[in-house]
């Protein structure tokens, strides 16, 4: 009788080629998530701004219809909107022209992040 036919070889993966195929697939998971973490964080955040947004237009409707003029210089606020407390620093100056104030103001939420800011222009009588 003749010799053993030649073996072929199985098919299937070896151990070390699972081991590097499930390196691979940890590490575009690892990647996920942390870009999932990081798209959570980043809404967090522009809700606030967006939120800090609201109250210094809020403010500077106040400001605008207001018939006294506000004070020149820099003053600070609180106050609540939304469920949150939020710091309101505003400064005045004059302009060029004596009938016009600038009046910048920016919105922080007192505990975390997010910011606006907003500059309006309002009559100095």
């Amino acid at each position: 009788m003749g010799s053993d036919p030649p073996r072929s070889r199985e098919g299937g993966f070896t151990l070390l080629e699972m081991l590097v195929a499930l390196s691979i697939i940890s590490i575009a998971a690892l990647t996920l998530v942390r870009l999932d973490a990081y798209a959570v964080r980043t809404a967090g955040d522009l809700d606030e701004s967006t939120m800090a947004g609201i109250v210094a237009q809020n403010r500077a409707v106040e400001l605008w219809t207001d018939p006294a003029p506000p004070t020149i210089g820099a003053s600070a606020s609180s106050v609540a909107n939304a469920g949150r407390n939020w710091r309101i620093e505003q400064r005045v100056a004059k302009t060029a022209d004596d009938s016009l104030l600038r009046v910048d103001l920016l919105v922080r939420p007192e505990s975390g992040n997010g910011q606006a800011a907003l500059t309006i222009i309002r009559p100095s009588r």
